[in-house]
């Protein structure tokens, strides 16, 4: 693989680790947005086990956005690495 393609790949694997960090605010405040809202509704118990289950849907849904932030986070480090070692090497002078 080329220079160019890791590069691409690197601005890619960036891209995705932006959504995953953007997935992560929305869902933050989604979870802020339903717990105002349980606090209004705490007299209906129906409603209040609605909202605690769509609360740990979203606290499942964060965990899982973190955890493949964190793998992204790694896979770009990586081919950052490997970016950086190949061009010292491709454009080393003799």
């Amino acid at each position: 693989m080329g220079l160019a393609d890791m590069q691409a790949g690197l601005m890619m694997l960036t891209r995705y680790k932006s959504d995953l960090e953007f997935g992560l605010r929305m869902n933050s405040q989604k979870r802020t947005i339903l717990a105002s809202v349980a606090m209004q509704a705490a007299e209906n118990e129906g409603l209040s086990e609605q909202l605690h289950y769509q609360d740990k849907v979203l606290e499942l849904e964060g965990k899982r956005l973190e955890i493949q932030h964190k793998i992204v986070s790694s896979e770009v480090e990586s081919v950052k690495k490997i970016v950086d070692d190949r061009a010292k090497k491709d454009f080393k002078y003799a």
